[in-house]
């Protein structure tokens, strides 16, 4: 059994907790009985001990880093702390962007507005041959929730983009890794996050006069057992190892 910390960066809005569950649920779903996760809200306090852990997962969240808190720099570093000691980390949607910022990456709010649903991303050639895609075709299926992206990568690589966001995966180093999209989200959790914000979203499609719509954006909103599979390579490849 591997025990991971999952290191919440935020929580599920309380109007969707009784509907969908929070992010340890999502988590827990794809990981199963292979992995144990123990929660640590990092937003109360960032810094937590890191011995006895296989592995670092990092949650997507509300906040950004475009508005920063003074909690983020420290996470930050926690972050360096982590993989320093050699423990494998995934980052995940704000966890990807704390990952980029922690390794000397800039992020900004994306220009081209809100990526939500169901997309397509592809590996580049590094990504083809890293462990994180093990067994995973070069265009996957993935479920976006984001505002925000690394622009400037520092000190990463580059494992996947995507045409809304060409940041769609990062590396550092031999087991530190980020992903923008959501591999913990299935298309029950997607469609009702969807639901949730289609006020924001009608808003961002009109201000930039996309021909997507709300609706259908819900259309094709799905399960996505390719991203699924990077979470579970990330245990059985980066956690299993250390």
């Amino acid at each position: 059994m591997r025990r991971l910390l999952l290191y919440k960066t935020g929580e599920t809005d309380r109007q969707l907790v009784c509907d969908i569950g929070d992010y340890e649920a999502w988590f827990g779903r794809v990981l199963g009985e292979a992995c144990t996760l123990e929660m640590h809200r990092a937003f109360e306090a960032p810094h937590h001990r890191i011995e006895g852990y296989d592995g670092l997962l990092i949650t997507g969240s509300p906040r950004s880093l475009v508005e920063p808190e003074p909690w983020m720099d420290d996470a930050a570093a926690f972050v360096r702390k982590a993989a320093s000691a050699g423990v494998p980390v995934l980052g995940v949607c704000f966890g990807h962007q704390l990952l980029g910022y922690a390794y000397g990456g800039r992020v900004r709010m994306n220009p081209n507005g809100w990526e939500v649903g169901t997309v397509e991303v592809d590996l580049t050639d590094e990504g083809r041959r890293d462990p994180l895609f093990d067994g995973l075709p070069a265009r996957l299926r993935v479920n976006q929730s984001h505002r925000d992206e690394v622009w400037e990568l520092g000190e990463t690589t580059r494992l996947a983009s995507g045409a809304h966001t060409p940041n769609q995966s990062l590396a550092a180093g031999e087991h530190v890794r980020g992903v923008q999209f959501h591999p913990e989200m299935n298309g029950v959790v997607i469609r009702r996050l969807i639901n949730h914000r289609r006020a924001i979203l009608h808003a961002d499609v009109l201000q930039r006069g996309r021909a997507v719509t709300v609706d259908g954006l819900l259309a094709e909103a799905a399960d996505t057992p390719d991203a699924e599979k990077v979470l579970q390579n990330f245990a059985r490849h980066f956690v299993k190892a250390a």
